[in-house]
């Protein structure tokens, strides 16, 4: 018996009538089409989340351990160890190791020009040498003639989970630097003086 050839035009013609109708995998089709991009907009929501919130930790330590200090009167370096720990409990979850902290009072002469009396960090140096101006910028509204303010300054390295993923493909920094300060006048007198500072 001799069997009939098919055309293969009409074989391509019937196989693009059934791809055409059949739609089981379609749903399949669009998943894989979108997944890598809803991957990358869940990353980076993870990264800005991660940020924003330690961002927010430092902030809250810097106003924390400066209020501290200005409620006191006198401090010496015990007591201001004792605060500055008390930012890595604000830090919680995140990791402490970058955490940097740095007390200080500064006093304004009659002129208004700002002379550091004392400093702590939190590895227990002396970060600002005592009678030099402080390094950094005070506002204008706080140098008032003849007063001290409590500075706080808070520095932090954060560094994102998926930090090193994408750095190929997107360009980006594998380190953001985290950072706030403070400033406040003492409560309960002119001057928080440090007995060993």
């Amino acid at each position: 018996m001799n069997a009939r050839r098919p055309n293969p035009a009409q074989t391509i013609v019937s196989i693009w009538r059934r791809l055409q109708v059949d739609t089981r995998a379609v749903s399949a089709v669009e998943f894989a089409l979108i997944l890598p991009l809803m991957l990358i907009i869940l990353i980076g929501m993870e990264e800005a989340t991660g940020a924003l919130n330690q961002d927010r930790k430092v902030s809250r330590i810097a106003n924390s351990v400066t209020d501290l200090v200005a409620q006191a009167q006198t401090v010496d370096k015990n007591d201001l160890q004792g605060i500055m720990d008390l930012g890595e409990k604000i830090l919680t979850p995140y990791p402490a190791d970058t955490l940097d902290i740095v007390l200080a009072s500064v006093t304004f002469d009659e002129d208004g020009d700002a002379s550091v009396d004392w400093s702590l960090n939190k590895s227990g140096g002396e970060p600002w040498a005592p009678g030099a101006v402080p390094p950094v910028t005070l506002p204008g509204t706080v140098s008032v003639a003849n007063t001290s303010i409590v500075v706080g300054q808070v520095s932090l390295t954060y560094t994102p989970t998926f930090a090193g993923i994408f750095t190929e493909v997107f360009d980006r920094d594998s380190a953001i630097d985290l950072g706030d300060t403070y400033y406040l006048r003492p409560r309960l007198t002119n001057t928080v003086a440090c007995s060993d500072c």
